[in-house]
């Protein structure tokens, strides 16, 4: 009978908003979309050609691919960079009034009580998380913050989760993923990281189960008892 290496659980990486914060909730997205459409329709593109996508960021990324493909990767990157400026000021809305999510300064408080570090892996802009974390009086707690970026390619792709471990000193297999989204399911199962999902932001329980997810839960209540599991297990 072969048995599994122990993990012993050292960190933990978190999506943002829908996992730990209602960030989005204060966000408007249609007039960061409707800003950013109008910026790209500028350079000459119909965005209701190049893409369907009706998020922020989805839409963002299929413009900026279309711009770069028709002029170049240079003049598109100095438009790309316009684009998330917008992003970001409309984020800002959104760090300012965000709050907590049911369970998740209980979580926090626990992993600081047996020495956890923390990390978070976000689509959104690292800038307004920061401020965000800053006005909640937790910025000292996250060894790894990580938002959208133009060095490392987006969720599903494992790379932010890579480097959020990499900043905090664990190894994969010492460190848990939770999310909301299958995407983040997928990144941080390529990681070689486990992970658990969050019911209430993009994915449902099948969604996330398909997509990599050991456990799904409610919301971060749950989370402490299934880390005690993982305590008496090794």
């Amino acid at each position: 009978m072969s048995v599994p290496a122990a993990r012993t659980l050292r960190a933990i990486v978190f999506d943002f908003d829908h996992t730990l914060t209602d960030f989005g909730r204060w966000v408007d997205w249609a007039a960061a979309r409707s800003a950013v459409m109008e910026l790209y329709r500028a350079e000459g593109l119909d965005p209701e050609h190049v893409t369907r996508r009706s998020y922020a960021f989805g839409l963002f990324v299929a413009l900026d691919a279309a711009l770069a493909s028709g002029t170049s990767r240079a003049h598109a990157d100095v438009v790309r960079d316009r684009a998330l400026a917008i992003l970001e000021h409309h984020e800002h809305a959104g760090a300012a009034r965000a709050g907590w999510l049911r369970g998740a300064g209980e979580l926090l408080d626990l992993a600081a009580s047996r020495g956890i570090a923390l990390g978070i892996v976000s689509a959104n802009g690292e800038a307004p998380i920061r401020a965000a974390l800053a006005r909640l009086g937790v910025a000292d707690r996250f060894g790894a913050v990580l938002g959208r970026s133009t060095l490392f390619p987006p969720k599903p792709a494992p790379d932010m989760h890579r480097e959020a471990l990499r900043r905090l000193g664990v190894e994969a297999a010492d460190a848990l993923g939770i999310g909301d989204s299958p995407n983040d399911m997928r990144a941080a199962q390529a990681a070689d990281i486990l992970t658990i999902g969050v019911l209430g932001g993009e994915g449902s329980e099948e969604r996330l189960f398909q997509a990599g997810a050991a456990w799904v839960a409610a919301d971060l209540t749950v989370v402490p008892a299934l880390l005690d599991l993982w305590m008496s297990a090794v």
